[in-house]
């Protein structure tokens, strides 16, 4: 038990040994940390560049679609029409056939001779002329009914390889623009994820160089004030050290306490001092900090419309200075305090007069 204590306190004495800098180290890793942030971002400006240019891409592929699909159901109009036309075309086909078949059973029973019988057995010329007329007409009416039942046959036959050649060949490239589509479709997944992932580095970045730019602002004086005023009225909902992150679900440090308070309650200085940063700060907030003298003091999650200090006010103890929000990472309003001495991270608890 004895040994395991000894590994926590040599722990945190690490972790806050490491968070001490001084004023030289912390600039230079300023600037390398904006740099980093300049090339997230300029890697981001490039890759919403390009998923502009895929989605662009995308809407022109997926409007040919439409167009193809548009095709499409007129082709299968079409083929309902020429499915019915293909029906009417078989009974023609079918009432040919028959015409034709009973015409050759006829022919092969009387042969070409029966022709020829007919006409000698005219009793007059003028009777032969009528029988040489009717045998011709008849003859004419074989070969048009022929005639009728091949154009039929052929007609139906290549109606139907039209009709198959023009389905698959819209087929042929509807199959091929959807797999495009596809392809598409998975690049600009692609995109959005490398570009999500970009904006999840440039967040952790920004709030490296929030802290690193707070560690700046810090003083490096001799604190000797004393006990410090709670902030606002409420409970201690989460204290200092590790602890896994109420949202992320992460082991994060937790670099302050928070104080339970509802929405709009006032927040107070802790102490008299001068407010050395008012601004925005990612994922908390609206924060401000006061320098008391070798001791400063953070106060996070605000609104920015409820502060009301400015930076390089003097500012007493007990004097409202924000009101309590719910803005940046968080679970329910609430204020997020901390306290560094001689830019070291403190336990708040040990500084709070209660």
């Amino acid at each position: 038990m004895k040994r395991t204590l000894l590994v926590m306190v040599l722990t945190v004495s690490l972790v806050f040994s490491g968070l001490m800098i001084n004023g030289v180290h912390a600039e230079s890793k300023a600037d390398k940390t904006k740099q980093d942030l300049q090339n997230i971002r300029n890697q981001k400006s490039q890759k919403e560049a390009d998923l502009k240019k895929v989605k662009e891409q995308l809407d022109d592929r997926k409007q040919k679609l439409n167009e193809l699909e548009k095709k499409l159901d007129e082709q299968n109009k079409k083929v309902e029409k020429a499915k019915k036309d293909l029906q009417q075309a078989e009974k023609d086909l079918n009432m040919h056939a028959a015409l034709f078949k009973q015409r050759v059973r006829e022919i092969y029973v009387k042969g070409d001779m029966g022709y020829m019988k007919a006409l000698f057995s005219a009793g007059s010329f003028s009777e032969f002329l009528i029988r040489f007329e009717t045998i011709r007409l008849i003859v004419k009416q074989d070969r048009a009914v022929l005639n009728h039942y091949f154009a039929a046959k052929e007609k139906k036959e290549k109606d139907q390889q039209t009709l198959l050649a023009e389905q698959n060949k819209l087929k042929e490239e509807k199959a091929k623009a959807d797999e495009e589509y596809q392809k598409l479709v998975a690049l600009v997944k692609q995109h959005e994820d490398a570009l999500s992932k970009l904006e999840n580095e440039e967040e952790i970045k920004q709030e490296e160089l929030d802290k690193i730019n707070e560690e700046l602002a810090y003083s490096s004086g001799v604190w000797s004030g004393g006990k410090l005023s709670f902030p606002c009225n409420g409970p201690i909902t989460s204290s200092f050290g590790y602890r896994r992150h109420p949202v992320t679900g992460e082991l994060r440090m937790h670099e302050g306490v928070d104080i339970g308070c509802p929405m709009g309650a006032p927040i107070r200085a802790a102490a008299s001092g001068i407010v050395s940063k008012s601004g925005p700060s990612n994922g908390y907030g609206w924060i401000v900090v006061i320098d008391h003298g070798g001791l400063t003091t953070l106060y996070a999650h605000m609104y920015g419309n409820t502060v009301t200090v400015n930076v390089g006010d003097h500012v007493a103890r007990g004097q409202k200075i924000a009101e309590v929000g719910n803005n940046g990472t968080g679970t329910g309003p609430h204020c997020h305090f901390e306290v560094r001495k001689n830019g070291r991270l403190q336990d708040p608890k040990y500084y709070l007069l209660r």
